[in-house]
């Protein structure tokens, strides 16, 4: 008889097991030990019975997980460098060659008055009373009030006075009279001069009447420093143009905006720098002519920043600033009798940051802004709900205060 084997798998996880092995190595499970042989009575023993393994469970697949990594940051993309965009230039509209500068006369100071000349003091011919002789005392005299003890008198010095300082004295005195003679003297002068002054600023200052909505100021002076009466287009400051929207033209003695489009300012601008000026103009519009407005451009520093003075053919006027583009209503749209339809004359008079606005020499209203105190000056035009406004300048005229 042969000798039991030990099973050649092992019967927990079917692995192949060696005939020395007593553990499954893969395992652990013991191997079980072979069965002793029986009592022999002529019969063999049976064969060894072999066990299959059971199939075991497929493992699960092995899922890797990767190790984190960190998030790649975004990709930031830069742009090229582009070049910036020019500026937006607004050409206005073309005009001839400036005229020569324009001498800007200051106003005249008053004249100082004359310091009046001092007088040396003239010594008097006469000797004054010596101020140092005692009195008459009048003692002894009948009827006289004398107490019955007289004291003693005290003892009269032989010292001589300090004629001197008397004559010092005198001459101070006489001097200080002098001073305040002349000094009557001068402020009686002046009194006079202010008085004659006053006279003649009555006789020669323009008659002022106060009329319904304003005075009446007629006869400005003042020394010129333009003067347009558009006769000649060859010597005027301003130019001529047409296009789609206005025209700017030269007719019969007269300069004449025409404003083609609704809802349309227009100016025509006269070089110089002008300051504290009075700037005055006369037009006229046709009969029935579309709602319009003419007006004064003043302390123009470029078409985005000035101050407009604006009347219209229905009776209002108003007083605007162009600050940076942005329109600034300094004298809203006021009604006055005293603006014409068809034919007006503006004045302007600026001194400072004071401007006071005029319609047929009546005084409209009276304003302060510092924003611009000078600039250059122009003829407007506004069109309102309908284009075709036209204006028909007669002349501009720039005086100094």
């Amino acid at each position: 008889m042969s000798e039991p084997q030990k099973p050649a798998f092992c019967p927990q996880c079917g692995h192949t097991l060696s005939p020395k092995d007593r553990f499954c190595p893969e395992c652990g499970a013991r191997v079980p030990e072979p069965p002793a042989p029986e009592a022999s009575s002529g019969q063999t023993a049976a064969p060894p019975t072999v066990v299959i393994p059971p199939d075991r469970p497929a493992a699960p697949p092995t899922v890797v997980i990767p190790p984190d990594r960190p998030a790649a940051p975004p990709t930031v993309v830069i742009p090229p460098d582009r070049p910036a965009a020019p500026p937006t230039v607004v050409i206005p509209p073309d005009r001839p060659a400036a005229p020569p500068p324009t001498t800007v006369i200051p106003p005249e100071r008053p004249a100082t008055q004359p310091t009046p000349p001092i007088i040396p003091p003239t010594p008097s011919a006469s000797a004054p009373p010596d101020p140092f002789m005692p009195p008459s005392s009048g003692y002894g005299q009948p009827g006289s009030n004398i107490p019955s003890y007289i004291p003693p008198a005290p003892p009269i010095s032989n010292s001589q006075p300090n004629r001197k300082l008397i004559w010092g004295l005198l001459g101070g005195i006489g001097c200080l009279l002098i001073i305040l003679v002349a000094a009557c003297g001068f402020i009686l002068v002046a009194l006079y001069t202010t008085a004659t002054n006053e006279v003649t600023s009555v006789f020669s200052t323009p008659a002022v009447n106060e009329g319904g909505g304003g005075a009446v100021v007629s006869g400005i002076g003042g020394t010129e420093l333009l003067r347009d009466d558009f006769d000649n287009p060859t010597t005027s400051s301003l130019g001529v143009r047409n296009d789609s929207s206005s025209s700017y033209s030269f007719e019969q003695g007269s300069y004449v905006i025409e404003v083609k489009e609704p809802e349309l300012l227009v100016w025509a601008l006269i070089e110089g720098n002008y300051r504290d000026v009075v700037i005055e103009t006369s037009y006229s519009t046709p009969l029935n002519a579309p709602n319009l407005a003419a007006g004064l451009i003043f302390h123009y520093q470029d078409e985005d920043n000035f101050y407009l003075f604006s009347v219209s053919n229905d009776g209002y006027y108003a007083l605007e600033l162009l600050e940076n583009n942005q329109w600034i209503t300094l004298i809203d749209w006021t009604q006055h009798n005293a603006i014409a339809a068809e034919s007006n004359r503006l004045r302007v008079e600026l001194s400072g940051d004071q401007i006071t606005l005029f319609v047929n020499d009546r005084r409209l209203e009276q304003t302060r802004d510092p924003t611009f105190t000078r600039g250059e000056v122009g003829l407007a035009v506004t069109s309102f709900d309908e284009g075709g406004a036209v204006v028909r300048y007669d002349e501009i005229i720039v005086r100094q205060r």
